[in-house]
């Protein structure tokens, strides 16, 4: 969809919202209305993961120092963060500061989004811009043993830059997690992994009450995926509206969230 067709579907939105005041609440207020979503997903880790994605430093409503203290007061033993970490390239300073206080928070895992790589920021570019930070891992179509189980991360799906093959040529048995961009990934992913954690959608940013998104950035045959847990196969899951938004600075019915894993 071309961005001019988006705008007219955005500006019904508006209208379905209330007119001026819903643009109003679209732009000033749910942007900055960050919740806490709690899944459990049974998988007997015994541990408390944090997934973020989408953070958009650069063009979000929200100051890394507010998101680090939110994240902290949820102690979390990981970080899970399925890219577009910025939007674009003048974000990386800001994307740099963001990964490297995860880090000191607890080990941190990271894949690349496609406003990342738009911008030139692929996974070797990430690492090489991380160098030196502890506790942060950009995993690039590669897997970690981690205290009994595997985390898994592919590249960007949705630029195609994904290799799940490769991302478990050395993982054996035990449990698996992937951390993934799009969900479009779980065409290739279920019945491989345990759990896939990924974002892109940001759940459409614009939500429009008994009809569902706008409008989603994925190939037709995965736009179900747009929002929530799913479970196809054996595998289970789980896309996050993110937290940051792009090209419109806008939600509705569709609030940013941090997802506080039990697992």
């Amino acid at each position: 969809m071309d961005r001019r067709r988006f705008l007219k579907l955005l500006g019904t939105a508006a209208i379905v919202g209330g007119g001026l005041g819903g643009v109003s609440y679209s732009h000033f207020i749910e942007p900055r209305n960050l919740t806490i979503t709690n899944i459990s997903i049974p998988m007997k880790l015994g541990i408390a993961a944090i997934h973020i994605s989408d953070t958009h430093v650069d063009t979000s409503p929200y100051s890394i120092d507010a998101l680090i203290t939110v994240i902290g007061s949820l102690k979390p033993d990981l970080v899970f963060h399925t890219g577009d970490i910025l939007t674009e390239i003048k974000g990386m300073r800001d994307s740099q500061h963001l990964l490297k206080r995860l880090g000191e928070l607890c080990e941190t895992y990271v894949v690349v989004g496609n406003h990342d790589v738009w911008s030139g920021v692929t996974s070797d570019y990430l690492k090489y811009k991380l160098d030196g930070i502890e506790n942060v891992y950009v995993l690039g179509n590669e897997s970690i043993y981690h205290d009994g189980f595997w985390i898994i991360g592919v590249d960007d799906p949705y630029t195609y830059n994904d290799d799940l093959t490769r991302a478990l040529e050395n993982v054996d048995s035990g449990p698996r997690i992937l951390l993934a961009h799009s969900p479009q990934i779980i065409g290739r992913a279920a019945g491989k992994v345990d759990l896939v954690l990924c974002g892109h959608t940001h759940g459409g940013q614009v939500r429009i009450p008994f009809i569902g998104p706008l409008w989603l950035p994925l190939p037709p045959k995965y736009t179900r995926y747009d929002y929530g847990l799913f479970a196809v196969s054996e595998t289970k899951m789980f896309v996050s509206r993110g937290i940051g938004t792009s090209f419109l600075p806008v939600r509705f019915n569709c609030p940013p969230e941090i997802v506080l894993l039990s697992l």
